[in-house]
């Protein structure tokens, strides 16, 4: 874990990533422990904790190891996020409408979602410290933490990144006596420093469908090529994209349609891209899956990312440092967005210098 004082400079606020999403129960709990250690030791306030907005992996094991280490503390938890089509109505959780058990999210090869109910998901969890809300559009989520704000002082907000944003709303205006003195973020470092430019390469590590969509839109849009890394022939499908890479081009790495082992997967598109990376000089990379984004930041030896905007809801933009100098990075969870996401958020890149 990251230590205050390998950082640059002093954050206003600092997001740990636990990485604990498809970990065993007791793994995830630890890395929940670590966690709230780190935020002590460093005299902060844990604000928030960030799960899958379709409830997948450990979260009622993490949720229960958060609040046996905060003990008074009250917990809002929801996982809703209306921008992406995943609400919370009567305890039940729906993507597109559609109780989550009965997506496709159902049958996610790690992390299965059998259940819709919230209260059931979470099981013992769900204790009294916990109040579980419903929200429908983003005003639901903002009005869930103006209750708690006024209710309780000694709280924290537990679900997706649209339900930190109605966090991060509120102390903007002052509601948790939160709010920075300088508008401007202290850590911003890396943000001064030039990115050289040239072409965009997408990461594509996420097996969800709607990635396929956004490829082939991108490919017809860009003119670009699409490099499938299967597990054999992954150095021809390398090579093909140095040399759309070395012309200017845009290219895009995809992992295989035919998923093989996770780990497997995840380590021939990360060591691909690295690859890439490093031979070409990129320094624009588009990411589709968190996982994968992770992973390639562990294999370029990122240890930390400064935040530089939200492209779109869920689509971050962030700048990392490697060995060689800043690489700007663009990273979309696997779900989100529709089929002009791709071409929107490298418009974006490609205008950053």
């Amino acid at each position: 874990m990251v230590q205050i004082e390998d950082l640059p400079e002093q954050p206003d606020l600092i997001v740990l990533t636990t990485e604990s999403r498809n970990d065993l129960r007791d793994i995830a709990t630890e890395k929940v422990r670590r966690a709230v250690r780190f935020v002590r030791a460093s005299g902060g306030r844990l604000l928030f904790k960030k799960i899958d907005s379709t409830m997948r992996g450990p979260v009622a094991a993490e949720l229960e190891a958060l609040a046996k280490a905060m003990p008074g503390t009250r917990i809002l938890f929801t996982p809703a996020n209306p921008a992406v089509g995943r609400i919370v109505r009567e305890g039940i959780l729906y993507i597109h409408g559609v109780p989550v058990a009965e997506t496709e999210f159902a049958r996610d090869p790690v992390s299965p979602v059998r259940e819709s109910s919230i209260r059931r998901l979470l099981g013992d969890a769900a204790g009294g410290q916990v109040v579980i809300a419903d929200a429908e559009t983003q005003a639901d989520l903002e009005k869930a933490v103006s209750r708690m704000a006024k209710i309780d002082e000694n709280w924290i907000a537990v679900g997706s990144g649209a339900l930190a944003r109605a966090v991060a709303a509120h102390m903007a205006q002052g509601d948790l006596s939160l709010a920075a003195n300088d508008p401007e973020p202290a850590f911003n470092s890396m943000k001064r420093q030039k990115i050289e430019a040239g072409p965009v390469l997408v990461v594509c590590g996420s097996a969800h469908s709607v990635n396929r969509g956004q490829a082939v839109r991108f490919a017809h849009e860009r003119k670009a090529q699409v490099h499938e890394l299967r597990h054999e022939g992954a150095a021809g499908a390398v090579a093909e994209a140095a040399a759309s890479l070395r012309a200017g081009r845009d290219a895009v790495l995809m992992a295989e349609a035919e998923r093989g082992e996770r780990n497997a997967v995840l380590a021939n598109v990360t060591d691909a891209a690295a690859k890439l990376v490093e031979l070409c000089g990129v320094r624009r990379v588009f990411v589709t899956g968190g996982e994968t984004a992770f992973a390639l930041c562990a294999r370029l030896g990122i240890p930390a990312l400064e935040f530089v905007e939200e492209i779109e809801p869920g689509v971050s933009l962030s700048v990392g440092r490697m060995s060689g100098g800043p690489i700007l990075l663009g990273i979309k969870p696997g779900g989100f967005g529709d089929e002009m996401t791709w071409m929107r958020v490298r418009e974006r890149m490609r205008q950053v210098s």
